[in-house]
């Protein structure tokens, strides 16, 4: 009797089912070809790798990918996979077929790789306990707001007024936050020249060799987290096609050293949106100083971030006034059959240094 199967392909012949499965389930930004060829064939840890969902009539009804990240942990490099793309068609989401795609998925990275880890969508979690998977948390999102006029306005526009005050109240309260966001700038201002007297905040036009020496110099000391050298940090954010970011680095005045960095996108008078940021706590003390009056300047009307790991970098946010909102995406791990890094290490959050860099696209 004819039944769904799953089966490793080649992601470069295969490409036309692959970008077809894409355009029909996932929300690929930008052009699908063009993700392909970064995600699939330009990564610096290697060609990702790539499985189809077949039917029983042959047809291929879903896929999934694996990307090759390299992490490191008590210092040494750990090969991971992360999870990538993993869609089945409307028609074919009865479960079955969905468990044999990630059966299969799940056992060619448990004899593959030293790890796997990915960030699922609700909806998948259920099936990823089911196949022995270790929910290690929940990303959670922190926000600072810079402009609070956008938001008292929502606030009022949510209220039930009459339709002849709701306009000047909207006014009002635009106005409102705009009075309360100047002294609270210049305020931020003046604490951020303390810290800009041996550092200041530069924006970058790449990732340089200054990058490579941070990742080296702190990698020992942040659990386990992904690479973070120049290399890897221009494929994942400077080469990703349909997104910009901006580079805001902490350099020594004295030295030149790169401190510490944060990754920023986001067009002036929208979010600002920390794909990642990253150096040793007292510097990413001096960068989250330095940076909201910079975002500010640009015109941004709040900072999110969202990380899970160290708990004193948490606390390190919500000084810098980061108020913590959902916590949606679940992270979810698996150990290799290296056994490279013990299993309560693996499952501990506090272990892990987890931001939008560890994102599968």
């Amino acid at each position: 009797m004819a039944t769904y199967r799953a089966v490793r392909v080649d992601p470069v012949t295969e490409r036309d089912a692959l970008l077809a499965l894409w355009a029909r389930n996932l929300p690929v930004h930008g052009d699908v070809a063009a993700k392909h060829q970064w995600l699939y064939l330009d990564s610096p840890g290697g060609h990702s790798e790539a499985f189809l969902l077949r039917a029983p009539t042959g047809e291929a009804v879903g896929c999934a990918g694996i990307v090759n990240r390299e992490l490191w942990s008590a210092g040494h490099p750990v090969r991971a996979g992360l999870f990538a793309d993993i869609s089945v068609d409307r028609a074919h989401r009865s479960g079955l077929p969905a468990i044999v795609l990630q059966r299969e998925v799940k056992r060619h990275v448990d004899a593959t790789f030293d790890l796997c880890y990915g960030l699922p969508n609700t909806h998948a979690i259920a099936l990823y306990r089911k196949l022995g998977y270790h929910e290690l948390g929940k990303m959670k999102r922190y926000v600072r707001v810079l402009r609070r006029g956008g938001y008292l306005a929502r606030y009022v526009a949510g209220r039930q007024l009459p339709a002849g005050l709701s306009g000047a109240a909207t006014a009002c309260s635009r106005a409102a936050g705009a009075l309360i966001d100047g002294p609270v700038h210049l305020l931020e201002v003046a604490r951020a020249s303390l810290s800009s007297v041996t550092s200041s905040l530069t924006w970058l036009p790449d990732f340089d060799t200054r990058f490579d020496r941070l990742w080296e110099a702190t990698r020992d000391a942040v659990g386990i987290a992904c690479r973070r050298d120049a290399a890897f940090l221009r494929w994942r954010f400077s080469r990703k096609p349909s997104e910009q970011n901006a580079i805001a680095a902490l350099i020594n005045r004295t030295t030149d050293r790169l401190r510490a960095y944060a990754v920023v996108r986001g067009a002036s008078g929208e979010a600002a949106e920390l794909g990642d940021f990253f150096g040793p706590r007292d510097a990413l003390d001096d960068l989250l100083t330095l940076l909201p009056p910079a975002l500010y300047r640009r015109g941004h009307t709040s900072i999110g971030v969202r990380f899970l790991g160290d708990p004193s970098i948490a606390a390190l946010l919500e000084a810098h006034r980061f108020s913590p909102r959902d916590a949606q995406r679940s992270v979810i791990v698996s150990q290799g059959a290296s056994g490279a890094i013990a299993t309560a290490t693996l499952h501990d959050p506090a272990a892990w240094y987890l931001t939008d860099l560890d994102e599968d696209t």
